[in-house]
């Protein structure tokens, strides 16, 4: 809470500068006339006397209202000048520590704050959604949280600067340092030995099967040629026949085995069996003779009635 004029910090007392000893007009009674000739200085962050209401403090209580977080009160008409007071102290990139409001006010609490300082501008600036809110009170959904500051008496709470590592150092503080099975360096050469080994196995097996391979390969060669070769040698041995050449020159001729054609078979028989071909030609001249002769004595005029 605001007092006078003087702030007291913890290490000491501070007094402010000029502008928070002799406030704006606006925010009290004096005169501009009266206000003291001072050369004008950029602030970095909105003071205790820029704010209208000098007194203000952040709400206790957990259920707050949003006329509470803008210090406005309910028949009041809606005015932006709290707004931007609070968004001055409130708003997380103004570099303002040295405020007295951030006085063990950690940077999440402090953006919290300003989230609700925005959520209660949205509310209360807008006249049906704050219609609604004296009506039925909907439309505030930060009516049970709790932003006030609790001091601790024994000071900042060391243990939330610890990490996991730490909480498990101090747990295990009893019972002493882990003991490692296994040292890193004997796992690691263990699990390389075990790469190799799983590396010279498989080459293995794929040496093997390429082995297999290429012996079912030799296999069907080797047969290929003894079928081959047993097939030359029986035809050396029949050619010294007749009939083998005969059976040669057939399969020559007609390796298919489909047969011989109509108009081949005379020939064939002809050039196979000469004198079979001779005898055929005679007879089929005399054939031909007989139908004349019967034919002469068929003109001749018979003797007997």
């Amino acid at each position: 809470m605001f007092k006078k004029i003087n702030i007291f910090h913890r290490k000491g007392l501070r007094l402010l500068d000029s502008a928070a000893i002799f406030p704006l007009s606006r925010f009290n009674n004096i005169s501009p006339s009266y206000e003291p000739q001072t050369p004008y200085k950029n602030r970095r962050y909105a003071t205790a006397a820029e704010f209208p209401h000098q007194n203000y403090s952040w709400p206790s209580s957990s259920s707050f209202t949003p006329y509470d977080v803008l210090n406005l009160p309910r028949s009041a008409t809606y005015s932006k000048r709290n707004y931007y007071d609070l968004v001055k102290i409130y708003h997380p990139d103004r570099p303002i520590k040295d405020h007295p409001l951030f006085h063990q006010l950690t940077d999440e609490t402090r953006l919290q704050r300003y989230r609700i300082v925005v959520d209660a501008h949205d509310l209360l600036s807008d006249p049906i959604k704050r219609a609604v809110y004296d009506r039925n009170g909907t439309g505030w959904i930060h009516a049970g949280l709790d932003t006030t500051i609790k001091p601790d008496s024994h000071g900042p709470n060391i243990y939330s600067n610890s990490t996991w590592e730490d909480w498990e150092d101090w747990h295990n503080r009893h019972q002493g340092p882990q003991q490692h099975v296994v040292d890193q360096r004997t796992f690691s050469r263990l699990v390389i030995l075990l790469v190799l080994f799983a590396g010279a196995l498989q080459a293995s097996w794929i040496g093997q099967m390429n082995n297999g391979v290429t012996d079912r390969l030799r296999e069907v060669n080797e047969k290929s040629a003894r079928v081959l070769q047993g097939r030359r040698d029986s035809t050396v041995k029949q050619m010294d026949s007749n009939d083998a050449r005969v059976q040669g020159f057939l399969i020559r001729r007609d390796p298919t085995g489909s047969g011989v054609k109509d108009h081949e078979q005379p020939v064939y028989q002809r050039e196979l069996n000469p004198r079979r071909g001779l005898d055929e030609a005679s007879q089929v001249g005399k054939d031909s003779r007989d139908p004349a002769q019967s034919v002469d004595s068929k003109s001749e005029p018979s003797e007997f009635p």
